[in-house]
């Protein structure tokens, strides 16, 4: 025993060795390189495996019940979310739809085509996918293999952005930056919204902020143009999402950051003009990124004015000060992210919206106005990156809370964002936070004053424990320990995480993050080989034989299900969710514009059956587009030529049948539309 005690204390010593050789960072106070691309080069790793295999999140098999008997053979792990319709029952049947037809630039489905890349991004074979990394693997995998590269790419981008930003900071902490940076990714605003669109923003930001750090501070000139050329890439790409209200949140945290680095670099002696100079290769990006990024939306024109010329969603603009106590709790309430898997969110909306981050960075700023106040008495260079990223998140909660400023709002944008979006923007902001002030507490070898750093934590263990006797107030006890059994674990957690950070004791603290993060979300999404695709059942399959012995247009009545099926067996027809309305197909429907205020809009496209002389539109809800069906109407008898339904109650003048299924919860029947008797 006495041999193995040294031996073992030899082995650590040689590895906290070479951890501090390898970390060790350039004169420059940047990350070498072998550092930088670490955890990236791992990411590349996992990413190829997961690729191949098909693995991924998706919740396409909320349909296999639907179609058969039994356990989804391809589901690995969990269940799919059926509140993340827009992934499994819109995205997915038009992603199916587009490889169908072979990646066209505007799909065929609805009559007179739909444009594929606003708003619905789909893969297409096009210039502007160099610009959707995420879409790349359409144009040469198959589709379980594409559906999984799309899946992990913006995923993993996020995860590398975020590590490069904090180890670009904390050059010698690159374990620590990588944990920062799994558990960003794991909070539960992301894994809810789980789309491209919410984390190239959040990419982009993360990326950019570490891009300005090394234009400040880099010797190389090289290293200056590789990061601008970087950032150029990922601004055409953050912008080809089209998304304002992720978007506009998260840009506006940059120029905060910046003035503060650009301050603190005045302060050290540079000058005015050795700044712009530093500057000049990533403003150079930002020039050739809007360039790329007009040059698409002038290709793109007519789609886009049709778009913000719905009447919903249009161009909607939020008023400041519209939040209130309920979205306070909402913002704070990552103790109880368990809640949004089991209970839907308890919270008063649907998981996705309710979802938001563990704060811990904006959960800091007792420590940021202690950092300030004690170097302001000792008369040393102020903490300005802290400054300008405090400054930020208290733009961002006057916008939620303070009324009257709308003109100011509206200036910069804001008001393109609302409530729940503007979480973005604090997530990133409480990040970056994080990261600053492990590095204030570094570089000045301090910890937080104890009062400070357990108030710290207690003060959001109480808020925790005020939310959770709210709930049981309001809805009772089984309301808060039926859907979150365990808030109270990741509050404490929580706190311990707030605490020890503020303490320097960093490996407790960042492992507490880590954990309440991952274990609010790691089985949100399901583990799946490949995706769910309807053309493998035998209705879709006779759907695809009858269009190309006889091609015609169909129209799907009943359940989402007959409209998934017709989308990705690629033939024309009248169903599916539309951005921009098209022209032609609303015409046929709807040729006098009586409708016009219930079709124009971004919504799904259904039908139900209703006797009438010709179709009748109506909105069961602001993104739902319902029109009547009658087989011997006029529309029906000029435009219509079959039929797909699992709804009981179709009239079946005018109807002959073709074929019926008999399904797990239904009977799907195929009907041709004959003349008037």
């Amino acid at each position: 025993m006495s041999s193995i005690a040294p031996t073992t204390r030899s082995a650590v010593a040689t590895l906290r060795s070479r951890y501090r050789s390898f970390s060790t960072p350039a004169p420059s106070g940047l990350p070498r390189l072998r550092v930088l691309l670490a955890l990236p080069a791992l990411l590349v790793l996992l990413g190829t495996v997961l690729i191949a295999l098909g693995i991924n999140g998706t919740s396409s098999g909320a349909y296999y019940n639907a179609v058969y008997e039994g356990s989804d053979p391809d589901l690995i792990a969990g269940h799919p979310q059926s509140i993340r319709s827009d992934e499994w029952n819109v995205l997915t049947s038009w992603f199916v739809s587009q490889v169908e037809q072979g990646l066209p630039e505007r799909n065929g489905t609805f009559p007179g085509g739909m444009d594929t890349a606003i708003p619905q991004d789909l893969p297409r074979r096009d210039w502007s996918v160099a610009f959707r990394p995420h879409l790349i693997g359409y144009t040469f995998l198959d589709l379980d293999q594409a559906s999984a590269w799309k899946w992990w790419f913006p995923a993993f981008a996020l995860i590398a952005a975020v590590y490069c930003f904090a180890v670009t900071v904390l050059p010698r902490r690159p374990l620590l930056a990588a944990a920062i940076a799994v558990g960003f990714y794991f909070s539960p605003f992301f894994q809810w919204w789980f789309l491209p669109g919410t984390f190239w923003p959040a990419a982009w930001a993360l990326a950019t902020m570490a891009s300005v750090i090394w234009a400040l501070k880099s010797t190389s000139t090289r290293s200056r143009v590789i990061w601008a050329a970087v950032i150029a890439y990922l601004t055409v790409v953050m912008a080809m999402s089209l998304y304002a209200p992720f978007i506009i949140p998260v840009i506006l945290v940059l120029p905060f950051l910046t003035a503060g680095l650009v301050v603190s670099r005045l302060r050290e002696g540079e000058t005015w003009r050795g700044v712009v100079k530093r500057l000049l290769p990533t403003l150079a990006a930002a020039a050739a990124a809007g360039a790329v990024t007009v040059l698409w939306l002038a290709s793109k024109k007519s789609t886009v004015d049709a778009f913000l010329g719905t009447d919903y969603p249009g161009e909607r603009l939020a008023s400041t000060g519209s939040g209130g106590a309920l979205s306070l709790v909402r913002t704070m309430s990552s103790s109880f992210s368990d809640a949004l898997n089991r209970d839907g969110g308890f919270l008063g909306t649907n998981s996705s919206e309710a979802s938001s981050f563990f704060f811990i960075g904006l959960l800091l700023i007792p420590v940021v106005i202690w950092a300030i106040v004690r170097s302001a008495r000792r008369r040393t260079t102020l903490p300005w990156a802290l400054i300008g990223l405090t400054a930020v998140v208290v733009l961002f909660a006057a916008f939620v809370f303070i009324p009257g400023w709308d003109a100011v709002a509206h200036l910069l944008f804001l008001d393109r964002s609302s409530e729940s979006r503007i979480r973005i923007g604090l997530g990133v902001a409480s990040i970056a936070l994080l990261v600053y002030v492990i590095r204030y507490l570094d570089d000045e070898d301090v910890r937080a004053p104890r009062a400070i750093a357990y108030g710290s934590g207690i003060a959001f263990l109480l808020s925790q424990c005020a939310i959770a006797v709210a709930v049981v107030t309001v809805g009772g006890a089984d309301k808060l320990w039926g859907a979150a059994p365990f808030w109270w674990v990741d509050a404490l957690l929580s706190a311990v995480a707030i605490a020890a950070v503020a303490r320097r004791q960093l490996v407790v603290g960042i492992a507490a993050f880590l954990v309440v993060t991952v274990a609010s979300t790691v089985t949100v999404n399901p583990v799946y080989a490949g995706l769910f695709d309807l053309r493998q059942t035998e209705v879709a399959q006779t759907v695809m034989e009858i269009d190309q012995e006889h091609s015609g247009t169909w129209v799907g009545i009943g359940t989402s299900l007959s409209t998934a099926l017709l989308l990705e067996s690629g033939v024309q027809a009248y169903n599916g969710v539309q951005g921009a309305p098209s022209a032609e197909m609303w015409k046929e429907i709807d040729p006098d514009g009586e409708y016009r205020v219930n079709w124009n809009r971004l919504g799904g496209v259904s039908w139900v059956p209703e006797k009438g002389d010709e179709p009748r539109v109506f909105n069961p809800a602001p993104d739902l587009v319902y029109v009547t069906f009658d087989a011997c109407n006029e529309f029906a008898q000029t435009h219509v030529d079959y039929v797909l339904t699992d709804a009981t109650d179709v009239d079946r003048t005018c109807l002959v049948e073709v074929d019926s299924f008999t399904l797990p919860e239904s009977t799907m029947r195929i009907y041709e539309v004959v003349s008037k008797p």
